[in-house]
């Protein structure tokens, strides 16, 4: 071995080298044998939380059209958070809902900025000087996406330049938080004084430990949870996943809050404590027309998550967000349809009771529009 070659385990610790977008022709020299994939497949469709939307949305679908039938408008749901488009539905803006709690609450919100769709070196140049000012890394998301889509945390001056050279469309750059990450999902009609909780749930990252002589792949192949994701984490592990692991090293396999990135949900309700209210009240003060929708967000811990202290938000969601803790492993698929029946129902309610105050709602025609233009986004981004 040449000795300017270091070995496997003298390795600096291993992070994922892939950007996302890159294109690959296959993730490594080896693909899991048939069976394995086989027994993988037959796991994942036992288990509802993996099973792909149009399966799994036909009821809940079927169950807004009643509660449109029920209420008489069957847009009143758009009309639920008066702050963000459309409600929250589609199409809307994460800026829209960050920037007032930036200036009524900084205290509450992860430090951002919105970086326009100009020329790629004048965006580069906002970028650099938001990070020589926050801090590395740098969280990289666009103004307008859903299910954790096209979100990135940039480690270098070279991938933010990568980024926003790619990516064309209005970019939020956010300081990068630490810590823990819950998403707490709240409602609160029209003269309420404090959020009613639908829905608490702790975000966790899977991760893997290394015992000097398993690869990364097998690791994740011999993890229960992680081979579940396998293809999707193959494919961002892809250059790292020969590599040996230090025995007693720790592979964060995710670092993005989104189940459909790998994030592991676990329900977390009990933490609903008169604290928390009291803080989430203030945020939701902060922030008007904010009335309905999951708050992303990091905690030091989850002691400061019970006591209301530390709360840095990462993004304010409307009414398409779910009730997460329905992701919790093992939550039987009827509890997941009742979770979301509630929340519909609760949605058409709020959003009635702000038509009923001249709030507008958002036309069929026009929410169609933005489905398929969010679409098209979807083309552009991983």
């Amino acid at each position: 071995m040449n000795p300017s070659t270091p070995t496997l385990n003298d390795s600096l610790p291993l992070h994922p080298t892939a950007l996302p977008w890159q294109e690959r022709a296959s993730t490594s020299p080896t693909k899991t044998p048939f069976l394995q994939q086989l027994k993988i497949s037959l796991e994942r469709a036992q288990r509802w939380e993996f099973w792909p939307s149009w399966l799994y949305y036909g009821p809940i679908v079927a169950w807004i059209l009643w509660l449109g039938l029920k209420h008489r408008s069957p847009m009143a749901f758009t009309a639920a958070n008066p702050a963000l488009e459309a409600g929250g539905m589609v199409g809307e803006k994460k800026h829209q809902a960050l920037a007032p709690l930036q200036n009524n609450a900084p205290d509450l919100v992860a430090t951002f900025t919105l970086i326009k769709s100009t020329n790629a070196p004048q965006r580069i140049h906002q970028a650099l000087q938001f990070a020589q000012e926050q801090g590395m890394p740098l969280v990289l998301k666009p103004d307008v996406g859903q299910r954790g889509r096209g979100v990135f945390v940039a480690r270098n001056e070279a991938q933010i330049r990568d980024y926003l050279t790619r990516f064309k469309g209005d970019v939020i750059a956010q300081r990068h938080v630490e810590g823990e990450e819950f998403g707490v999902f709240v409602a609160r009609a029209p003269g309420e004084a404090a959020p009613r909780i639908l829905s608490i749930v702790h975000k966790t990252f899977p991760t893997v430990s290394g015992d000097g002589l398993q690869t990364l792949r097998e690791l994740i192949l011999g993890d229960a949870r992680a081979k579940l994701i396998s293809s999707l984490l193959f494919s961002r592990w892809a250059s790292e996943l020969e590599r040996v692991p230090r025995d007693g090293e720790t592979i964060k396999l995710v670092e993005i809050g989104a189940h459909c990135r790998g994030s592991l949900f676990l329900d977390s309700c009990e933490h609903a404590t008169p604290e928390l209210i009291t803080t989430l009240t203030r945020l939701l003060n902060a922030v008007p027309g904010y009335a309905f929708g999951r708050m992303d967000l990091r905690v030091p811990s989850v002691a400061h998550f019970r006591r209301g202290e530390g709360l840095q938000v990462l993004e304010l969601n409307g009414v398409s967000a779910e009730s997460a803790h329905i992701y919790h492993p093992g939550t039987p698929l009827l509890e997941g349809y009742r979770a979301m029946f509630h929340q519909w129902s609760t949605a058409f309610a709020i959003g009635a009771a702000y038509t009923h105050q001249g709030v507008a709602t958002t036309s069929a025609f026009s929410l169609l529009r933005q489905f398929r233009e969010d679409l098209r986004r979807g083309e552009s981004w991983f």
